[in-house]
């Protein structure tokens, strides 16, 4: 926990209030006299103290990854952790690192990671930099883009059921790394936030609704997972009839609907509405996986996993909603 520093308010000129900087604070920054302070005021009146860059200066922040010996699947997600922990560069050091290796982890880190670009490498390493811009995309337009996506996905997933549609479902597996992109840009953004709490207030949120914020992108990337699910398990039921899960497919495509336009447009009147159908969607999954069970019917396990997706969906909607009501809550805080 930080340690709390006291200064009393000098006043200087007769007009002029004034305190003094920690004497560690300015050499840790290796500031000196004639530097000049940028000050913040957040919505509890707190203010915030950095320092303002100085012309041409450009803070990189880097990491270094050694193993030694390393699976694709290891590396990229430790360039993740490290890419939504708010590293600038990050650099894989391991000695047993083969050729087509890289190329699997280049290739993944491309389609994974928003703005990342290999800028170095050699038989054992690779250092990968990370050039995003918030300014470029807000963290509401990611949100909104995923939402877009994943609703995308869910639709084309009841139509692939519908129609037994195989290809569709193909495509809808490739979408899902591009809900996860925008998943992984938006958690490094709210963890730059932290200290740099300003890409928050531009667009209007504030520090307090940063787990909600974080909730309801993970609700989003969650659901566009399920949509994978059922496009998985698309080729086991294609000689089953699958109506009744498409009926509960059909009703949570709805609900998320209705989630996200109370979400983007902070509609608490809608998010209750939503929450309150929960109870309606719980009872028609029961209904649907009691009849699978109790039907002779083919492939009953995959009716079941893609009723249980779809209710899934439904769930994820709610929080989603809950969500929103957390945000409008926090919007104005009190404390």
């Amino acid at each position: 926990m930080p340690s709390s520093i006291t200064r009393k308010i000098q006043l200087t000129g007769g007009s002029t209030y004034i305190i003094s900087l920690p004497k560690s604070w300015v050499k840790q920054l290796s500031l000196n006299p004639g530097d000049e302070i940028e000050i913040f005021q957040d919505n509890n009146l707190r203010l915030i103290l950095s320092p303002k860059a100085r012309e041409g200066e450009n803070r990189v922040t880097k990491a270094t990854i050694s193993c030694e010996n390393a699976t694709p699947s290891f590396a990229v997600r430790e360039f993740i952790a490290y890419y939504m922990a708010g590293y600038d560069t990050v650099s894989f050091v391991c000695s047993r690192l083969k050729a087509e290796d890289r190329t699997i982890i280049k290739d993944m880190i491309r389609k994974r990671l928003l703005g990342s670009e290999v800028i170095e490498e050699d038989s054992n390493a690779i250092t990968v930099q990370f050039l995003v811009n918030e300014k470029d995309l807000p963290i509401s337009k990611a949100i909104t883009r995923a939402a877009s996506i994943a609703q995308n996905m869910v639709k084309d997933s009841i139509e692939a059921l519908k129609n037994k549609d195989e290809e569709i479902a193909k495509e809808i597996l490739e979408r899902d790394d591009e809900v996860d992109r925008f998943y992984f840009y938006v958690s490094r953004q709210l963890t730059l936030s932290v200290s740099s709490f300003e890409i928050l207030e531009d667009e209007g949120y504030n520090i307090t609704q940063l787990v909600d914020i974080h909730s309801a992108i993970k609700s989003i990337e969650r659901i566009a997972d399920h949509a994978s699910r059922i496009a998985s398990l698309i080729p086991e039921v294609k000689d089953t009839d699958a109506s009744k899960p498409v009926e509960l497919g059909e009703k949570a495509l709805e609900l998320f609907k209705d989630a996200f336009e109370s979400f983007i447009n902070e509609r608490r009147d809608i998010a209750n509405k939503i929450i309150e159908r929960d109870v309606e969607l719980a009872n028609l999954h029961k209904q649907i996986s009691s009849e699978i069970l109790n039907s002779d019917i083919k492939h009953k396990s995959a009716l079941l996993l893609v009723s249980d997706s779809f209710r899934r969906i439904s769930r994820y909607s709610i929080d989603l909603a809950e969500t929103t009501i957390n945000i409008i809550a926090k919007k104005t805080t009190g404390f």
